[in-house]
């Protein structure tokens, strides 16, 4: 299959983007469920990692939110099939793509069809979540976000447990690059009490920056069919604040304010990468409780609480505090 064009890449950051790396890269999609009735929480993470003599594998990494467990399967890389025009990826036989995922693993299968998903419109100077930054060809990690919020309904069997999922909340994700930052939070949730039409995604982290670094972060709120973005690059402020049980990030642009404090609770170790190859480890909850406010100026627009939400504390977190 044809390599698209560079320009093409970067403006479709939600495709494959490594057709012509051949070492020191990875590139993985997250696909997080959590049921209606919060009984089930999970996530996929099909990928591809190569390391630093080209040494290759796909992989298909779960989790499952409620009994803090993942799960690891590798595949040989030839096994990994991407289209260069959609998001649409197999591996060994797997399906993920905008409108669905199919999986059959040997202790866990699903037949899951997304509706609706919702993407972040792109532009010239801001082609995905990154920005300009994008444009940039030496970044250690980029970030792609694919569906803020969408439905997922289908089958999900675990362990021979068979599961039906009806209008489950959903949302899709990507990282590719070399490597996971030196430090990083991460921060996701879309099942609230109140609003069930509502997503937040938040991010801090450690960026190696031409011999140098800086303190880079990414959020964004869907509510009411809009999706607001606080970035790094379009002069947003953020602090960050660790407490013993709690993670706390308040980003602000202009009139608008965004805060988030989310509780830490226990997770699963899932492996990470460090030079393209999956050696690192990470532990990553789903069980996580947020606590959201959203304000325009003085005024508090929109508060909510949130459960099973993904969250992520990794490396030296100490330096991202500020």
């Amino acid at each position: 299959m044809q390599s698209p064009s560079k320009w093409f890449l970067i403006h479709n950051p939600i495709i494959y983007q490594g057709w012509n790396k051949q070492k020191n890269y990875f590139e993985g999609w997250y696909y997080k469920t959590v049921d209606k009735d919060n009984q089930l929480a999970f996530s996929f993470i099909p990928g591809i990692s190569k390391d630093k003599n080209g040494d290759a594998h796909a992989f298909i990494q779960f989790i499952d939110g409620v009994k803090n467990t993942s799960e690891y399967y590798s595949f040989k890389a030839d096994q990994f099939i991407a289209d260069n025009k959609t998001l649409d990826i197999n591996v060994a036989g797997n399906y993920f793509s905008l409108n669905q995922f199919k999986v059959d693993l040997a202790d866990i299968k699903a037949e899951l069809t997304i509706t609706k998903p919702n993407l972040l419109k792109g532009n010239l100077l801001s082609p995905g979540i990154m920005g300009w930054y994008a444009y940039m060809p030496f970044m250690q990690c980029y970030h792609g976000l694919v569906s803020m919020h969408h439905t997922v309904s289908g089958t999900l069997t675990l362990g021979g447990t068979e599961y039906q999922l009806e209008n489950a909340k959903g949302y899709i994700e990507k990282d590719w690059g070399t490597s996971f930052p030196k430090a990083w939070i991460w921060n996701q949730c879309n099942s609230f009490q109140k609003e069930n039409d509502l997503s937040v995604f938040a991010s801090v982290a450690h960026i190696p920056w031409l011999g140098s670094h800086f303190i880079g972060f990414i959020a964004a709120i869907y509510w009411k069919g809009k999706i607001e973005v606080f970035a790094t690059y379009n002069r947003s402020k953020n602090i960050t604040k660790l407490n013993d049980n709690s993670v706390e990030l308040i980003y602000s642009k202009g009139k608008k304010r965004l805060e988030i404090t989310a509780t830490k609770a226990p997770g699963a170790d899932l492996i990470s990468p460090i030079s393209g190859e999956m050696r690192g480890k990470v532990n990553e909850s789903l069980q996580a409780n947020v606590v959201l406010k959203y304000y325009q100026g003085k005024n508090l627009i929109l508060s909510d609480k949130g459960g099973f939400a993904g969250l992520e504390l990794g490396g030296e977190v100490d330096e991202l505090v500020g």
